[in-house]
């Protein structure tokens, strides 16, 4: 008996184009299959855009209070924010399907996932995974090994749970409510590290695969052809299934990403098949950007005075919030801006520790021989420096 699996995306509304992009290649190559987009930035369902062909839902689907809601827009930046309700939304999927399926909206179907159900079927804690690379580094690799001690083995940008991964849902939550955080000096990059741990605790599974979560970092590993019957790994004759687009402008398809220059002049030659996706894919994106009107701006990035809310003042309501969370003011409800007014003007002591505190790590990370002649010289300073700008997260003690 088949499972019945639901696809699923989380964006901002500036990213609907990617996604219906993404649900184009769902239909056409998954039996006409729907896809779920949860908009991180829509608070309220009847705000949701009308979008034909995807299943638009908002946050308030999430089983949070608006309070809640409004909490981690607040402590979160845009693309913290949207990773960290990940399994949240997972988890409401598994109340009425037997599968869930997330997929990044820049990511894009060439061909049936047929492998999918039965490897997620075949894991043993219900999580399939997609690790950025499966062979050992090679010379030519754009993102390589020590790269993923910094991002995490695994790429997020595709995730299968069935309901037997509802624990791990739980407990990826129980992080990802306050330590979905871009920090490298901490060792966190949003959500992918903490999967890192649940994997094992959780026995997921690795797709090895290699026609899985293809993009700039891994194409060396995975070289990319076609045929009659669409786009193969050339090395090993496996079909491509998923590619993840990062940083793609539809305006630019001779470039594979704006972030990351490949390193390859082969495989952007006119001839070639990765120039041939990209420009399958620009052409559907473009007729999907030309069809929508322009985004709203990030509903979250300014407090309901129209003032920008910095990463640091965010830091500083972060470290409050696990012992002042019901008595905080929101920015974003304009009947408590005087409050909010309020303890804006008294965080800047939180703001200053945090800022002394990220500068004393950095130092002792960059000059680790200068940074322990200071403590010898002055054990008391160093003394206060570790205990009041660790973070508040019992980190750097």
């Amino acid at each position: 008996m088949t499972a019945t699996v639901t696809y699923c995306t989380i964006l901002t509304t500036n990213y609907l184009p990617k996604a219906m992009t993404l649900a184009d290649s769902l239909r056409r190559h998954e039996n006409g299959a729907g896809l779920k987009v949860l908009f991180s930035d829509v608070a309220r369902d009847e705000d949701l855009p009308d979008v034909e062909g995807v299943e638009c839902v908002s946050t308030a689907s999430l089983g949070l209070s608006a309070r809640e809601v409004q909490q981690l827009a607040m402590i979160y930046e845009l693309v913290e924010l949207a990773t960290a309700v990940k399994p949240l939304l997972l988890k409401h999927l598994l109340d009425t399907t037997e599968a869930a399926v997330y997929l990044d909206p820049d990511t894009y179907l060439t061909s049936p996932m047929v492998e999918l159900l039965p490897e997620l079927e075949a894991s043993e804690g219900g999580i399939l995974l997609t690790p950025h690379f499966l062979k050992p580094e090679r010379p030519d690799a754009k993102m390589g090994e020590s790269h993923m001690l910094a991002v995490g083995i695994f790429n997020l940008g595709f995730c299968a749970v069935d309901r037997r991964a509802i624990d791990f849902l739980d407990w990826w939550w129980g992080h990802l409510s306050l330590e979905c955080l871009y920090e490298p000096l901490a060792g966190l990059f949003v959500d992918q590290k903490w999967v890192d741990i649940g994997s094992t605790l959780f026995a997921a599974r690795s797709l090895r695969h290699t026609g899985y979560n293809v993009g700039v970092g891994n194409l060396p590993e995975r070289p990319l052809a076609a045929d009659a019957d669409g786009y193969y790994n050339s090395s090993n004759g496996e079909r491509l299934r998923l590619f993840h687009f990062h940083a793609f402008d539809s305006r630019h398809p001779e470039k594979l990403s704006m972030r990351f220059e490949h390193s390859s002049r082969d495989d952007l030659a006119e001839d070639s098949a990765i120039r041939a996706l990209c420009a399958e894919y620009a052409e559907i994106l473009s007729a999907h950007e030309r069809s929508l009107p322009a985004p709203p701006p990030y509903p979250y990035a300014n407090d309901s005075r129209g003032r920008h809310i910095s990463r640091r003042l965010r830091r500083a309501y972060r470290q409050e919030l696990p012992t002042r969370g019901h008595e905080l003011p929101s920015p974003f409800v304009a009947a408590e801006a005087v409050a909010y007014d309020e303890w804006r003007r008294s965080a800047w002591k939180s703001v200053s520790k945090s800022f002394v505190g990220d500068t004393a790590k950095t130092a002792r990370w960059l000059l680790p021989e200068e940074y322990d002649r200071v403590r010898k010289r002055f054990p008391k300073l160093a003394g206060r420096m570790s205990s009041k700008f660790s973070g508040g997260d019992g980190m750097w003690g």
